[in-house]
């Protein structure tokens, strides 16, 4: 009897594990995935040399427009650093054609539709959207403000007033200043690449400035518009042919873009920000352009040393140590030049220099490989993420107007992808011993931090003008290893 007992318990312990380690989500019937569409487009080229991108899209009965504008803040002189946000802030509010800049944001605001501007590093665009029943009146004016902006001289002095804020406030946060920081470390403060507005440069900026800078920068065949939404293409080509076909400037003669100088380390830099209660840490070189054939290679590398929590950093420095508040490593590429690999951590006051080391340990650690699981880990987080990319029309455009822009062929994500799923173990060793230099990390801490020992104190000025009232100390070569 008690033979039999024990057998019948010992099958109702076998079972009841079965029953646990059942998988009932394997059961279930999913049904086939609709295939993906690519979004149909056609691509024009008006007579003055404007390019046009169309792609029709009635899920909402709303049309979008963006143009891409070969400019950028490169272009600007070191002395009136910021002259291009000026110029792209007024271009806007300023007045364009026969309205002021209150009549076209009352008109907007009322009808519910938007027009902005912006200008980045070595690109400039406006951007709007409307219903579609508003389409020819809000695009007519986000026509004016491309072809005949007024640059209101108020309107000149609210932008300056707002800049100036902007320089005001820009050392309010310790990970703001690590950012702007670094760029200037890596790039030199004086790079066009690096430098940053003060308030000198503002105020050296005229409205003869703002309009030499709006007649260099913008021309017809500077535009790559794009404009998608509830409409019939060949109605809408007919429209931007009669508005933007119509307009003629002559042709001023284009700056080449100013070559990209990276100041090699090693190099440990320290902004003191005594009311700071945690640091910012941040590390890197010189990365990769996003057209080198390793570059799929490093966004892998990327995923498993810092990008996701399965990565090294996320799970050692996050999980296990409790170091870091915020933590990631990653190649950060640059369209038409050299981007950055960088490496960032945010932690408490007492346990910079732990979480420092230990950033720098997993960076050197990376080159000698990672395993057959955390390869396929990262590819699949790559290779998932990739629906992101691309889940709405205004992605899928304001990225084909990029690619253009840049000379990249349309599909550049899905010939991104093919190169990811071919990385393998062999690869991720060669680009990280190739493109990663642990003995060249520039390190940036921003914060209290507490005095590393080879701490020498040496007298520098003020590194931030008008910004952190504390010293700059510069470390080269000495310790960091």
């Amino acid at each position: 009897m008690r033979d039999k007992a024990y057998i019948c318990l010992l099958i109702l312990f076998l079972t009841g594990c079965a029953t646990v380690t059942e998988k009932p989500y394997e059961k279930i019937n999913l049904p086939e995935l609709h295939k993906t569409e690519k979004p149909q487009f056609i691509k024009k080229t008006l007579d003055n040399g404007t390019t046009v991108f169309l792609m029709e899209d009635h899920s909402l009965p709303l049309i979008s427009f963006k143009a891409l504008i070969r400019t950028g803040k490169i272009h600007e002189p070191a002395e009136k650093t910021g002259l291009g946000d000026i110029t792209f802030e007024v271009m806007r509010t300023g007045g364009a054609g026969e309205k002021t800049g209150d009549e076209i944001d009352l008109f907007l605001e009322n009808i519910g539709a938007s027009i902005s501007t912006g200008i980045g590093t070595d690109i400039g665009w406006v951007e709007g959207i409307c219903h579609k029943k508003n389409f020819f009146s809000v695009f007519n004016i986000f026509k004016d403000i491309i072809t005949t902006p007024s640059f209101e001289p108020d309107k000149i002095t609210l932008a300056v007033i707002k800049k100036k804020s902007e320089i005001s406030r820009r050392n309010d946060y310790i990970s703001e200043i690590a950012d702007r920081e670094f760029k200037r470390l890596i790039y030199g403060k004086d790079s066009p690449y690096g430098r940053i507005p003060e308030y000198e440069t503002i105020d050296a900026i005229t409205r003869e400035d703002i309009i030499n800078v709006y007649n260099f920068s913008v021309h017809p065949e500077d535009i790559i518009l794009g404009i998608w939404g509830d409409f019939e293409t060949e109605e809408m080509y007919e429209i931007v042919k009669r508005s933007f076909g119509r307009w003629q400037k002559e042709k001023t003669e284009k700056k080449e873009k100013p070559p990209v100088e990276f100041i090699q380390g090693p190099s440990l830099n320290i902004i003191k920000k005594e009311d700071a209660t945690q640091s910012v840490i941040v590390m890197g070189h010189i990365g990769l352009q996003m057209n080198n054939p390793d570059y799929p290679a490093a966004v892998v590398l990327s995923r498993a040393l810092g990008v996701g929590w399965n990565s090294r950093f996320l799970r050692i420095l996050r999980q296990e140590k409790g170091l870091a508040y915020e933590v990631w490593a990653v190649f950060s590429g640059e369209f038409d030049r050299p981007g950055l690999f960088i490496a960032k951590a945010q932690t408490k006051t007492e346990s910079t220099m732990e979480a420092m080391e230990l950033m720098k340990a997993e960076i050197k650690r990376i080159q000698e490989g990672i395993t057959k699981e955390e390869l396929d880990i990262a590819k699949e987080g790559v290779i998932n993420s990739e629906v992101f990319w691309s889940d709405t029309k205004d992605e899928i455009m304001s990225r084909i107007l990029t690619y253009e822009y840049y000379n990249y062929p349309y599909d550049y994500p899905e010939k991104l992808i093919e190169g990811v799923k071919k990385v393998s173990l062999d690869d991720i060793k060669r680009t990280a011993r190739k493109y990663i230099f642990p003995e060249r990390l520039t390190i940036l801490i921003v914060g209290n931090p507490p005095q590393p020992s080879f701490y020498k104190s040496p007298q520098f000025p003020p590194f931030i003008k008008g910004g952190i009232k504390k010293e700059f100390h510069l470390f080269e070569k000495e310790g960091i290893r």
